[in-house]
C-alpha cells in the first residue's frame, strides 16, 4: 500500500470515530459523563496510534502530558458540584496513571528490547490462544450453568471472572511453553 492510500485510510478512521464520540454525546443528552467519556477516550486512541506509529521521545512527552491532562479531568470532575456517575473520575484516574506507567514502561525500553525471535513470537500467540480457548470454554460453561437454572451468578462476577483468568492464563499458558522449548 503506498503512503497516500495509508494516510488517506488513517484521515478516514479518525473522521469515523470522531463521528461516533460526537453523536454519542448528542444522544446522551449533553451529560457531562458523556463528555469526560469521550475525552478520555480520544486520549486513549491519540496515545496508542502515536505509540503505534512514532515512538519517539517527543512522543513519550507528549503520552505522559495526556496522562497529566486525564488525571486533572478527573480531578476537575471530583471538584466540581456537577452530577457525574461515581465511575467517571476513578476511570479518568486509572487511565491517567496507565499513561503515565506507559510512558515511564516505553521511557525505560531501550531499542533492542523489542526484537524477538520466531520461538518467543510463536509461543506468545500459541498461550494467548490457549488462553481464548480456555476463557471461551468457561464462558460456554458458565452460560450453560446459569440457563438450566442451576447457578445464581451476578454479572458482576462473571466479568471479574472472565478479567482474572484471561491475563492469568496467559501467562501461565506462555510459561509452560516457554519451560517446554517450544509449541510444536
Amino acid at each position: 500500500m503506498n503512503r497516500t492510500a495509508i494516510i488517506t485510510l488513517e484521515i478516514t478512521i479518525t473522521a469515523l470515530i470522531l463521528v461516533v464520540l460526537i453523536g454519542t454525546y448528542l444522544a446522551s443528552g449533553f451529560s457531562y459523563d458523556a463528555l469526560i467519556w469521550i475525552l478520555l477516550i480520544a486520549l486513549g486512541i491519540g496515545a496508542m496510534y502515536l505509540l503505534k506509529k512514532h515512538n519517539t521521545t517527543e512522543v513519550r512527552r507528549i503520552i505522559a502530558v495526556m496522562g497529566i491532562l486525564c488525571i486533572g479531568i478527573s480531578f476537575a470532575g471530583i471538584l466540581t458540584p456537577t452530577p457525574l456517575l461515581p465511575a467517571t473520575p476513578t476511570m479518568g484516574m486509572v487511565f491517567g496513571m496507565i499513561l503515565l506507567l506507559l510512558h515511564w514502561r516505553m521511557k525505560r525500553q531501550d531499542g533492542e528490547l523489542g526484537l524477538q525471535d520466531e520461538r518467543s513470537l510463536r509461543i506468545g500467540t500459541y498461550g494467548i490462544a490457549c488462553s481464548w480457548y480456555l476463557t471461551y470454554i468457561v464462558v460456554i460453561l458458565l452460560a450453560t450453568a446459569i440457563s438450566l437454572g442451576g447457578m445464581q451468578v451476578p454479572a458482576e462476577s462473571v466479568v471479574l471472572i472472565l478479567i482474572i483468568l484471561m491475563p492469568i492464563s496467559t501467562i501461565l499458558f506462555q510459561t509452560y511453553f516457554n519451560h517446554k522449548g517450544d509449541v510444536y
